[in-house]
């Protein structure tokens, strides 16, 4: 069972518990959580790649300030940082705060905050250099709007080490924070959580989302082990201006798409279907604009545990 229970109040530092409980009496006192232009998580230091702010479905009444992404981290690993959002935590490994996210599911409110970590670094010098296969681990720690207690109303539920493992060249999907996530409650009581992400290669940059589920009852589903699963990634767009050199190069293109998520008989997942607008090649030196059959449809394979599309 990958999803670790709280730990004991005895082995988190009295420096950490003072700093949180510190963090939360202010912002219990502004009554207010942060506007979608906040940079990054309260607390949080300059990170060593951009961090996304934490994005919320709740009102702003209705949410403390969750914790930072500090606390995050050192939550997962139990290796205190001094609030970094990136700091080595073993062997060479290195643990980087990557987005965190509020919402509410049956009733409860939960916040998740997700992070990444690179491999252990055991071989010589030259031989842990990263390619293009080269991917991190997903973690991610999550907590409840449960507390009884003023100053500390977040209650830390449990972590996972590991939900799936993503990127290349030792790097995660860059977060997109122009875009906001997509959320989907399944029947079965599962949230399904687009997180927004791009990526750059040859001059294109790509836009997509990284898809995660959300299963609080875990336990008495027998097809997965995990409270937090990360199910692979679509694509919703592209956008080559950096390569087209304003079609002098080539032709310039330009897309985006929107989620819409259908039932699939037989099983919790939904298939995700994205609807995309705007051009697309048409033949090596021209486009077209894009229509009904450039919709693309993902559907989950139980046997990838991910998307794919169909």
């Amino acid at each position: 069972m990958n999803f670790l229970p709280a730990v004991s109040p005895s082995l988190v530092r009295p420096r950490v518990r003072v700093a949180l409980a510190g963090l939360l009496v202010a912002l219990l006192a502004s009554a207010c959580s942060p506007s979608p232009s906040t940079a990054s998580p309260q607390g949080a230091s300059a990170p060593r790649q951009d961090v996304a702010p934490m994005q919320s479905t709740l009102t702003p009444a209705a949410t403390a300030t969750p914790p930072d992404a500090g606390s995050v981290l050192y939550f997962i690993y139990q290796v205190d940082g001094d609030g970094a959002t990136s700091y080595e935590v073993a062997n060479g490994a290195v643990a980087t705060f990557w987005f965190g996210h509020a919402f509410e599911l049956g009733g409860t409110r939960y916040y998740t905050g997700f992070a990444w970590n690179t491999a252990a670094k055991y071989g010589k010098p030259g031989e842990d250099e990263a390619g293009p296969e080269t991917q991190v681990t997903l973690t991610e720690a999550t907590f409840t709007l449960t507390g009884t207690k003023a100053d500390k109303p977040w209650v830390f539920k449990g972590m996972e080490r590991s939900i799936g493992k993503v990127g290349a060249y030792g790097n995660p999907p860059t977060i997109d924070s122009k875009r906001k996530p997509v959320e989907h409650r399944t029947a079965g009581g599962k949230l399904l959580l687009a997180v927004p992400t791009s990526s750059f290669e040859a001059g294109t940059s790509i836009d997509g989302y990284s898809i995660l589920v959300f299963n609080p009852d875990y336990a008495q589903d027998k097809q997965d082990d995990r409270v937090w699963a990360y199910l692979g990634s679509v694509t919703t767009g592209e956008d080559n201006a950096a390569a087209c050199d304003e079609g002098q190069a080539m032709p310039c293109i330009g897309s985006d798409g929107e989620l819409a998520f259908s039932a699939v008989a037989g099983s919790d997942l939904p298939a995700i279907r994205v609807t995309r607008t705007g051009t697309t090649f048409d033949g090596p030196d021209a486009t077209r604009p894009m229509g009904p059959q450039d919709t693309a449809t993902y559907a989950y394979d139980p046997a990838a545990k991910a998307y794919v599309q169909k």
